[in-house]
């Protein structure tokens, strides 16, 4: 179950993430009034996996103490707070907008400071902070580089809008196939702990 959530959250996002219209960010209502309706969805649907996405790196680093991982806790968190309201005033309320013709508001709502750079901004930094701090992490754990490397690639998932924001959320799921930490499972006093990945020495976990 956790593997399925840890891959199926990602990849579902990138599969509706395909579907995102790029509008002209001079004329948003005249390149998107056409396809308002495809925007709200993907916007809608955006907004949970925003928040089960963040929920993903708690449940990636489950069991994880180190400063790296706390760091990164933290920093999904401020990618759901901060991300999640900047898409629901980009992406919905600007979909709304253009939807019932409101052509001066959208641009307006899709220009100002707070809404298009402040708000957004603040939370792709989380994200980026909370990927590159997990991949620390889990090569501290005696993770494979290569999921290491891949996990901190999904960076990328900030700039959302297709290509790149897919390509991001399937390099955080293959991170996540190759380098997920096993959790740990109950033991008696006098065991020693189980490494979280088969075949690696747990000395070399001072991030777990």
């Amino acid at each position: 179950m956790r593997t399925a959530y840890l891959l199926g959250v990602p990849l579902a996002w990138a599969v509706l993430l395909l579907f995102h219209p790029n509008p002209d960010p001079g004329d948003v209502y005249g390149s998107l009034h056409h396809e308002v309706d495809r925007w709200l969805a993907v916007h809608l649907g955006t907004l949970v996996f925003i928040g089960l996405l963040g929920a993903a790196v708690f449940v990636l680093l489950g069991g994880c103490t180190g400063m790296a991982a706390r760091v990164s806790r933290v920093g999904a968190g401020v990618f759901v707070l901060f991300y999640g309201a900047g898409e629901a005033i980009l992406g919905v309320a600007v979909g709304v907008l253009v939807r019932h013709g409101d052509q001066a508001g959208a641009q307006v709502l899709w220009d100002d400071f707070v809404t298009d750079d402040l708000v957004v901004t603040v939370g792709a930094i989380g994200w980026v902070v909370a990927v590159l701090a997990a991949a620390v992490a889990l090569r501290q754990a005696g993770g494979p580089l290569a999921a290491s490397i891949l996990v901190a690639s999904s960076a990328i998932v900030v700039l959302h809008g297709p290509p790149v924001g897919p390509l991001g959320l399937v390099l955080f799921a293959a991170g996540v196939a190759i380098g997920s930490p096993r959790p740990p499972g109950p033991r008696s006093p006098t065991s020693p702990a189980e490494p979280p990945w088969p075949g690696r020495p747990s000395a070399a976990s001072p991030g777990c």
